[in-house]
């Protein structure tokens, strides 16, 4: 990955002082060497498939970048699947109403989680260390 690949949107929202982007690129370089019958290479090379790597920020209006998440080796028939957060969590409300306490998991939810997570930690390093003075941005 270079500071020049491109990179495409999937999702962003904001807050008072925070914003939360989540965007892809292609990811030229990613093990498929699960894929023992091709197919997954076939699909990707053919243009069906998407293999990508998706990263979540979480930025800052005047400090920049605070935290950051990437997953690569995605394969999607197209980018937006990966944003599954809802049917996860329909499904999750499916399985629980019948009795099972299995849960639908979701990379999107994670990562996003993932990088609120590490930017809250960023910040109470800055309010500790660097800059009391923004102790009320949150």
């Amino acid at each position: 990955m270079t500071m020049r690949d491109n990179y495409y949107p999937l999702r962003e929202f904001n807050t008072a002082h925070f914003c939360v982007i989540a965007d892809w690129t292609y990811d030229y370089d990613a093990d498929l060497s699960y894929d023992e019958s091709g197919e997954t290479l076939r699909n990707v090379q053919s243009g069906k498939w998407v293999c990508m790597l998706v990263r979540v920020r979480v930025l800052h209006d005047t400090l920049g970048e605070l935290g950051v998440d990437y997953l690569g080796g995605c394969v999607y028939e197209k980018p937006e699947a990966f944003m599954d957060h809802k049917e996860c969590g329909a499904e999750t409300r499916r399985l629980r109403a019948s009795g099972s306490d299995a849960i639908c998991g979701s990379y999107f939810t994670d990562m996003i989680r993932e990088a609120i997570s590490n930017a809250r930690k960023e910040v109470l390093r800055l309010k500790t260390q660097a800059y009391p003075y923004i102790r009320n941005q949150e």
